[in-house]
């Protein structure tokens, strides 16, 4: 079922993307342009291609390079060089990155039907992965984005944390903490995860909480250290993020305030992907609530800390886009399909999710920012 299921969202997303391009074409008068393994090539795309392709330091590279991970693009170089690609081209380098993604969005969809299975049955898993696979961003699942390998790094963390295996849960968690920032709030909701399970066991927990969150550090750590070495600063990723995309730590207030009046600003897709920013925040934070009072600590932890970085930075930018990532959202909204009385949040947020997702993949495929 969950094969089945990403298999026809995965289809229908690159079919309406193909469509939607095909007719800007067209219209244009530049149909000749089109080009369908470059279809979803745009944005952050660039940045991981150039880094599979020159790295973070030396002759062609970017001083913002590295904003970004490098557990996405080493994964691409990885299996170019297993297939018989070791010195890849261009274009080699983005068929890379997009199997990279298939296979990961694949695999991230498998795990949410096995997680939700796992604690709410067939109904429920069924429901999560729909919701996961047509999400309103999910085209960033078939995008050469980070999300779909992170997303599956962290479900296959969170499943061996519930299962006891806390150190392959560390060594999962560290893949995911090399290829996003978000590992980092993963990490502590992993640590959180271990120690309830063992708490409630009445075993010792804080060795092996602790111990999680040490080995799933091990990849961000590592990271980090390698750009001390490289460019002399020990703090290069925080100053690329402010470089590029002027991200610092910020009062809350301040924030919201700047998002609210960024919705405001031209162009307008801009504005509506901002003021979707302020809709998913409020979304956010009223599930964090929820957590909270199902005493959810490990999912409340993950989704907490997530939540409090984004809204502390200097916008809201990309927190409707974490969504992709945050599977805890995920389960929350499904569990309601089997319940009469709040099946509407289901069917509700299903049918949104997919109005945006056609927006978002349309206008993402025609080189629009999309959050």
């Amino acid at each position: 079922m969950p094969v089945t299921l990403w298999t026809v969202a995965h289809a229908a997303i690159v079919g309406w993307a193909l469509v939607v391009r095909a007719v800007v074409l067209v219209v244009s008068g530049h149909a000749a342009a089109m080009s369908p393994a470059a279809l979803f090539y745009h944005w952050d795309s660039v940045y991981f291609g150039s880094i599979a392709l020159h790295g973070y330091v030396g002759p062609g590279t970017g001083p913002t390079w590295s904003a970004f991970f490098p557990g996405y693009p080493a994964a691409a170089r990885v299996a170019l060089a297993a297939v018989g690609f070791p010195h890849p081209d261009h274009q080699q380098v983005v068929i890379a990155l997009e199997a990279v993604a298939a296979i990961a969005s694949l695999a991230a969809s498998l795990l949410v039907w096995r997680l939700a299975h796992r604690h709410y049955g067939d109904r429920v898993a069924v429901a999560a992965t729909v919701l996961f696979v047509l999400g309103p961003y999910a085209v960033f699942l078939v995008a050469p984005y980070s999300e779909a390998l992170f997303v599956a790094f962290a479900l296959g963390a969170w499943l061996c944390a519930e299962r006891g295996r806390w150190w392959e849960a560390g060594a999962l968690a560290a893949c995911a903490s090399a290829t996003r920032i978000d590992g980092v709030f993963l990490i502590a909701g992993l640590a959180v995860a271990v120690a309830v399970r063992l708490h409630s066991r009445g075993e010792p927990f804080l060795m092996k909480a602790f111990g999680t969150a040490a080995i799933g550090s091990a990849g961000i750590l590592g990271y980090w250290a390698a750009l001390w070495a490289w460019t002399g600063n020990p703090t290069a990723w925080f100053t690329a993020q402010h470089t590029g995309w002027h991200r610092a730590l910020t009062w809350p207030w301040i924030t919201l305030r700047d998002t609210v009046e960024s919705v405001f600003v031209p162009p307008w897709p801009h504005g509506l992907q901002n003021a979707l920013d302020l809709v998913f925040a409020a979304l956010i934070v009223t599930a964090l609530v929820v957590f909270l009072r199902r005493r959810q600590w490990a999912a409340a932890t993950y989704v907490g800390l997530t939540a409090l970085a984004m809204m502390t930075s200097t916008t809201y930018l990309s927190i409707a886009r974490s969504t992709v990532v945050l599977f805890p959202l995920t389960l929350l909204v499904a569990t309601t399909v089997g319940d009469d009385r709040r099946r509407w949040i289901f069917r509700t947020v299903l049918a949104a999710g997919l109005v945006l997702l056609a927006l978002n993949t349309a206008l993402f495929v025609n080189a629009v920012w999309v959050d």
